[in-house]
């Protein structure tokens, strides 16, 4: 098995950077938490470690004893920095050019300390500490796995979809919407809709969501399996076109390289973001729908009717061609409940029929594919991954 020419760092460098650019920056060999990630985060963690002086505040003291309490506090995470700085053999005062696991317990538990050793303020260490614990998991998930370029793909992404919303419709939706057209008109689905105030709306609306994400979820493995399988050196090379990687000659065909863990999950929240995208707009097109098709066909007395309020919640009222049409939250709640399982609908649909898989979701197949043959041009080209020749 052989892939080669043109490897010298540059070439290197430029897939690295197309991989993080595609927002699976786990595809680049030796990817660590503590060089690529919280190092990189470091202005803003420091910054944050210094402003948790305030901590130190007490508002049952005197203005006189906070203030002296802010000093000792600023004194005592400056102390911190410098012991581990100095354990680690750097000057006391110097930044880290790297951030491993005693840096970050630092940043940890050093600022939750102040609350508790200035007037034992037990749930202000306790609230400190897990902050900073969920900022570093915060910062480990965005910058890690690439959440920003995701985002910014995906925002492309929606853009290039808006243009087609007719046709989307039209296309690939009739039978759904027949299907919910169905369910609108049911006084019985109204009065369940409406039994759903506040929070069980949206746990209502959560568990569709959490249930269409994990039939994607338990979909990836076999999808990428499939995407990384390559029948011929000419396929791959044809999924290279367009990447750094086309420069590349590929002289025999590479075996399929296996994905650790890491980038199981890099995977996956790319495949999530591309497909999730396209469920979110068809689910929002489908509640627009509904809106538009309740103001036209729902009066006020048919909404309390089929609710079983008194009253209802009006927001606005339009008047067109001599009829008043009240804009309710009772309608927002129904056409809300529908395209939110319309969405869990689509997004099982979607996967499972080769109809609406090519209409919707071919295009995200084709990209996640082609960064699985440039991972495999990569480690083929990498030195030291074993499988240059």
């Amino acid at each position: 098995m052989s892939l080669a020419v043109n490897t010298n760092a540059d070439t290197i460098t430029h897939l690295e950077t197309w991989f993080i650019r595609r927002g699976v920056p786990h595809f680049i060999e030796d990817y660590s938490a503590t060089q690529d990630v919280f190092t990189r985060a470091l202005p803003a963690l420091s910054l944050v470690f210094v402003f948790e002086m305030f901590g130190a505040l007490n508002f049952d003291w005197e203005l006189w004893a906070n203030v002296l309490a802010l000093l000792a506090g600023l004194v005592a995470l400056i102390g911190a920095w410098a012991l581990v700085n100095r354990a680690r053999g750097r000057r006391p005062l110097q930044l880290p050019d790297e951030l491993g696991p005693v840096e970050l317990a630092t940043f940890v538990l050093v600022p939750a300390l102040l609350p508790l050793v200035f007037g034992g303020q037990v749930v202000s260490a306790a609230v400190t500490a897990v902050g900073n614990l969920a900022l570093l998991g915060i910062i480990y998930l965005f910058t890690s796995y690439g959440v920003l370029p995701m985002t910014r793909w995906a925002g492309v992404r929606l853009g290039r979809q808006l243009g087609s919303v007719v046709g989307l419709l039209a296309r690939a939706l009739p039978l759904l919407l027949l299907f919910g057209v169905f369910l609108f008109l049911t006084p019985e689905i109204w009065q369940v809709a409406e039994s759903m105030q506040g929070p069980f709306f949206w746990a209502v609306v959560g568990l569709f969501f959490f249930l269409g994400t994990l039939f994607l979820v338990t979909r990836l493995p076999r999808e990428v399996r499939e995407l990384a399988t390559y029948q011929s050196a000419e396929e791959l090379r044809g999924h290279l076109i367009g990447t750094p990687a086309e420069e590349l000659t590929i002289r025999s065909m590479p075996d399929p390289p296996a994905l650790s863990w890491r980038q199981w999950g890099n995977l996956g929240l790319v495949l999530l973001f591309g497909e999730g995208l396209q469920v979110l707009l068809v689910t929002i097109m489908i509640g627009l729908f509904f809106v538009a098709f309740g103001l036209l066909v729902m009066t006020a007395e048919l909404q309390m009717a089929w609710s079983g309020v008194r009253e209802l919640d009006t927001l606005a009222t339009i008047r067109l061609w001599g009829r008043d049409i009240p804009f309710t939250v009772e309608l927002l709640r129904m056409s809300g409940f529908l395209a939110a399982f319309s969405g869990l609908y689509f997004s099982v649909t979607a996967v499972t029929d080769a109809t609406y898989r090519k209409e919707f979701f071919e295009d995200v197949v084709a990209e996640v594919r082609q960064a699985l043959a440039v991972r495999a041009a990569y480690l083929a080209v990498r030195p030291g991954s074993g499988q240059s020749s």
